[in-house]
């Protein structure tokens, strides 16, 4: 009997270590490596998505780059309305006010009473100067109407319409406007223009 009970110490002891040596194999060998290669697992993941992040950036700078000429004339079209002081003399008042009376007479419509007071330093952009410009167009309504849109849209000089005074003769359907409107330029050759929202 001493020698079963003896047997079955054995046994039950040879099962108490083998459990124990399993769960210390799983603890100090398995499941670490089981962590890391879950960790590698997600970095894997996440370089994949950062992988096709930068395949789709790769695209769109490739596209843009196809219409690389495209954006080099928009923006020589753009700097057109903001010359800096290399393109344009600082006296330039007299020969866009002049460009101005020249776009009202193809309208069929009479600019005058100009006054222009000297240039100012935004208080927007540092870098670019506005030029205050008041003046007076009478004609017919349609043709009022156009200059406005081409001094806003089609002419190439940057300007914004600071007030407008409008009144209508409705017996001879003709308008006379009073306009105050700032003109935009940069001072500084080589400077780029600076665009704000």
């Amino acid at each position: 009997m001493s020698l079963l009970r003896s047997d079955r110490v054995w046994l039950f002891g040879g099962i108490g270590l083998v459990a124990l040596l399993v769960a210390a194999g799983w603890f100090l060998m398995i499941n670490p490596k089981y962590t890391e290669a879950s960790d590698i697992q997600a970095q894997v993941e996440d370089t994949t998505v950062q992988l096709a992040k930068l395949r789709k950036s790769l695209a769109e700078l490739k596209a843009d780059n196809a219409n690389l000429a495209t954006y080099k004339a928009e923006k020589a079209r753009l700097m057109e309305a903001l010359p800096t002081g290399a393109e344009i003399p600082a006296d330039d008042i007299p020969a866009f006010l002049t460009q101005l009376q020249v776009m009202g007479m193809k309208l069929e419509i009479d600019v005058d009473a100009y006054s222009a007071t000297g240039r100012a330093k935004s208080d927007v952009v540092a870098t670019v100067e506005e030029l205050p410009i008041a003046l007076n167009a009478k004609g017919s309504i349609k043709a009022i109407s156009t200059f406005i849109s081409q001094l806003q849209n089609t002419q190439p000089r940057a300007m914004l319409v600071q007030s407008a005074d409008l009144k209508f003769d409705d017996k001879a359907d003709t308008a006379e406007l009073g306009l105050t409107l700032n003109v935009f330029r940069n001072p500084d050759a080589g400077t780029t223009a600076v665009t704000t929202n």
